[in-house]
């Protein structure tokens, strides 16, 4: 094959296909953002400072707003090839955004005085990290930061706290965190080897598409130039006939030509005979010749034709 596929374009493609698998289910997994913002906000109402989870949620409300705008960017421009990594990069930076607020709550909003309440946190980062890797498996930039600020942040807070099973649930925390990183690393590879499988059967395709559109033209072209071939072929045995035929003309002309030379050679041979004005004398009949001489009638006719004289009498 003249065209081969190279790794480099393999790894493009890859790329460029798992970009936009991300951006694609990134809705959804804004608008679980969303719900979860707000059931945990009607939750933990009654035992948070409401200022504080006004300013929490409408930072997040704003940021997911951005990334939502980002997203219709992104489907409107259709970036492609070396550009769509400028978009790889701006869904990491809104994923780390909305990973450092989700890691927040286990900080400043942690429902001190009330136990029931502390574990709707821990519900709902567990249910984001789930969510993220569900969600961004295909891009490991954007989850693997996601599901560390979430759950180091609430890991550590609940090994600080003094009863032992918040101890426990901070271990957990981090064994789940493990966990994540683990099915995360087992999905995107996955995902990466399915899609460069893909890929390479796509680009082997279009290789031997152009292969076998180059061999059709090949032929077409081939056929063209036989049919050129046989048509001259056909000329020139014509041209060849016609030139046989001519060729048979000439000599029989030739022939003819010939025949005719020989018989006006033997024309000319048989035939001499005088022609024009003699000067001769009136009484002794000699002729004049070219040279002003002259000779006797007998002589000169000799010299100039092919006449013999017999001498005799006549009766008279």
């Amino acid at each position: 094959m003249n065209g081969a596929v190279h790794v480099d374009d393999i790894t493009s493609r890859v790329r460029e296909v798992q970009i936009r698998q991300l951006y694609k289910e990134t809705w959804s997994g804004l608008a679980g953002i969303m719900i979860i913002m707000v059931s945990a906000g009607i939750i933990l109402w009654p035992v948070i400072p409401h200022w504080k989870f006004l300013i929490w949620s409408g930072i997040l409300v704003l940021l997911s707003m951005g990334r939502c705008l980002l997203l219709i960017m992104f489907r409107k421009k259709i970036p492609a090839g070396t550009e769509i990594g400028i978009w790889a990069r701006y869904h990491v930076i809104g994923t780390v955004a909305s990973g450092v607020m989700w890691g927040l709550p286990a900080i400043f909003l942690w429902p001190h005085n009330s136990p029931v309440h502390q574990l709707i946190w821990p519900l709902c980062i567990v249910g984001l990290s789930a969510s993220a890797i569900a969600k961004f498996y295909s891009w490991k930039p954007s989850y693997l930061p996601y599901i560390f600020l979430t759950l180091v942040p609430l890991s550590v807070r609940l090994l600080f706290e003094s009863e032992l099973t918040y101890v426990v649930l901070g271990i957990l925390g981090f064994i789940f965190l493990f966990i994540m990183y683990q099915t995360g690393e087992v999905m995107y590879t996955s995902n990466s080897r399915l899609l460069e499988a893909g890929i390479r059967n796509e680009l082997l395709n279009e290789i031997l598409s152009k292969e076998k559109q180059k061999e059709e033209d090949l032929n077409t072209k081939l056929q063209q130039e036989i049919a050129e071939r046989t048509n001259s072929q056909n000329t020139l045995q014509k041209q060849y006939q016609e030139l046989e035929q001519l060729n048979m003309e000439l000599e029989n002309a030739k022939d003819g030509l010939e025949t005719a030379n020989r018989n006006l050679a033997r024309a000319i041979g048989e035939i001499k005979h005088l022609s024009g004005m003699l000067p001769i004398c009136v009484s002794c009949k000699k002729i004049r010749n070219d040279s002003g001489y002259w000779e006797q009638i007998e002589a000169y006719i000799h010299d100039h034709s092919e006449a013999e004289f017999s001498h005799s009498l006549c009766p008279e």
